[in-house]
């Protein structure tokens, strides 16, 4: 089960309301969600009350492997959630590449 960390538009027209869910990554963007671990209200004049996280629940789920999406990224690195070390998706792709080309590239 591939979990993403991502946005799930509420409200009405014209003004926007987002959960910031844990969800299957298959489930459309309005589907079920696995849990609610923040919101955010770009309407929200106040920066402080804008963007509101379950830090607790949200490295719960890093833990479990869930991947934040581009959005949730940027909010997640405003606030106190550590997920994964900077340069180890590069290092581990680079093996992945090395290794193919020593065996020849014809992996199946």
């Amino acid at each position: 089960m591939a979990v993403a960390i991502r946005l799930k538009r509420c409200g009405r027209r014209h003004r926007p309301f987002y959960r910031i869910e844990a969800i299957e990554k298959r489930n459309a963007r309005g589907g079920r969600s696995l849990e609610t671990v923040g919101w955010y209200d770009p309407m929200v004049d106040d920066a402080q009350k804008r963007v509101k996280l379950h830090e607790d629940r949200i490295q719960y789920w890093i833990d479990k492997g869930a991947r934040p999406s581009d959005t949730v990224t940027s909010f997640l690195r405003k606030s106190n959630v550590k997920w994964g070390t900077p340069g180890q998706k590069k290092s581990r792709r680079a093996q992945q590449r090395a290794k193919k080309k020593n065996s020849g590239g014809s992996a199946a």
